[in-house]
């Protein structure tokens, strides 16, 4: 079964970027989270980050074709 919702850590192992910067970025709204009170943490919907992928893929791709 696959997980619903992520980790940072495992986050940032999955997109290939520090912890730092997995945590200012989603600080900064640009990958979406939830806060989940009961445990006091928070977490990556699965859903939101394959989008967030995606969308950098597709914003990678413009660029090259813009150069």
């Amino acid at each position: 079964m696959e997980k619903a919702f992520y980790r940072i850590s495992e986050v940032a192992e999955v997109i290939g970027l520090g912890k730092s910067l997995t945590y200012q970025l989603i600080a900064e709204g640009k990958i979406p989270s939830v806060y989940l009170a009961d445990r006091r943490s928070r977490r990556v919907p699965a859903t939101a980050l394959k989008k967030w992928i995606s969308e950098q893929s597709m914003s990678c791709e413009v660029d090259r074709e813009a150069s």
